[in-house]
């Protein structure tokens, strides 16, 4: 018989997995987030790491920061990466069409209505209410995600370098991602743990 701390309960699916309705829908939630991708890290950040303990933070933001390189939308290439990891090539699927599917219909509708609201003074106002609160929902996201990371850490000293590499001497960004990465696999490898 299993004992209680090896078979952890979280919304009725065991730890570390994650049923297709449960997926499909954190990432309809996500899909329906204003403020772009760091929003959406935000949701599944929420839903993933501090709600269901499925995942570290630490591995999130790592694909996060896999997926901000790759040839395709950053949310794209976590979604895919997260759907793949929960439930293999359906979750792939189901966890791209809920995180696109909010953001499709919203487009499809504004731009129906745009056509009758181009001329009126309604579209005054978005500059006024919408973009300060997209704002806030990146601004409120991008602190969540970043609270560990602005402590004194040699993952600040690489990214204060890197930054000032890019400002100042307008180093090459390709070359930069190449060297940062480097001095992280030589700073920041985990320690291999010696069997005795």
């Amino acid at each position: 018989m299993a004992r209680e701390k090896d078979v952890a309960v979280t919304d009725g699916a065991p730890a570390g997995r994650l049923g297709v309705a449960q997926l499909f829908l954190i990432f309809l939630k996500a899909g329906c987030a204003f403020g772009g991708g760091l929003a959406v890290l935000g949701i599944l950040e929420r839903e993933l790491v501090s709600k269901r303990a499925l995942l570290r933070r630490e591995e999130l933001l790592t694909l996060w920061g896999i997926g901000s390189i790759v040839p395709c939308g950053t949310m794209t290439a976590v979604t895919v990466a997260l759907g793949h990891r929960f439930c293999g090539h359906r979750g792939v699927v189901l966890g791209l069409i809920a995180v696109i599917l909010p953001g499709f219909l919203a487009t499809v509708a504004l731009t129906a209505a745009y056509g009758a609201l181009a001329h009126g003074p309604v579209l005054d106002y978005i500059g006024a209410t919408l973009l300060p609160s997209a704002l806030a929902f990146i601004v409120i996201s991008g602190g969540r995600l970043g609270r560990d990371l602005f402590r004194p850490s040699i993952e600040l000293a690489i990214a204060v370098a890197a930054f000032a590499a890019l400002v100042v001497t307008h180093f090459n960004p390709a070359a930069l991602m190449i060297a940062g990465g480097a001095l992280g696999a030589v700073f920041l490898r985990p320690a291999v743990k010696k069997t005795p």
